[in-house]
């Protein structure tokens, strides 16, 4: 009897001190960012209901095969007021680096370069391709995989069976909340810079 009450005493010890993705947070909001060109991009100022940042990078296998879905997801959301962003993770990618990316995968939505990792450490992204889904205020609502496509590495489905990111912006386009708001991402680590 000892052993079994020590060891549900270890295990509550090792569930307190482990640290806990949560994406229901409503962090400060977040300061205008520039885009490859220099321009000025207030992610929420232009009445859009929600901004997505896909965290990406150019040489991650597992995000150059979502940027097919990225585009599908950008082409059914974007006309209902739902702003897209690709976030490059790598600090040593040149800005023409970045655009080369984007136009070799026929990516078009506004690019990030976040060297700094301002972005990464204000939704605590921790691979590519991940994303972050923020209401109007920077609230974080969704942090996660876009689609359950990857099982594990190198181990994927013939379709994705949960659609993630989907179900996030439907939600946040009837005003509801996000019922799933985190899942765990399979990609590429993000480096500390």
């Amino acid at each position: 009897m000892l052993a079994r009450e020590l060891s549900a005493l270890l295990l509550l010890a090792i569930l307190a001190l482990t640290p806990v993705r949560c994406a229901s947070q409503t962090p400060s909001a977040i300061a205008p960012v520039r885009d490859t060109y220099g321009h000025r991009l207030d992610l929420l100022g232009n009445g859009e209901k929600a901004a997505v940042l896909f965290f990406v990078t150019n040489d991650c296998p597992i995000t150059n095969n979502y940027i097919p879905e990225i585009n599908r997801i950008v082409a059914s959301y974007e006309p209902r007021k739902i702003a897209f962003y690709a976030v490059y993770t790598d600090p040593t990618l040149s800005i023409t680096d970045i655009r080369r990316h984007a136009r070799e995968f026929d990516l078009h939505i506004p690019l990030i370069p976040d060297s700094a990792h301002d972005l990464v450490h204000r939704v605590g992204a921790t691979v590519t391709p991940e994303v972050a889904v923020l209401e109007r205020g920077g609230k974080l609502v969704y942090l996660g995989r876009i689609d359950d496509l990857y099982v594990d590495f190198g181990k994927r489905r013939v379709a994705p069976t949960q659609r993630y990111l989907r179900q996030a912006l439907d939600a946040v386009l009837i005003g509801k909340p996000v019922a799933i708001s985190n899942v765990n991402p399979i990609g590429c680590a993000i480096y500390p810079k």
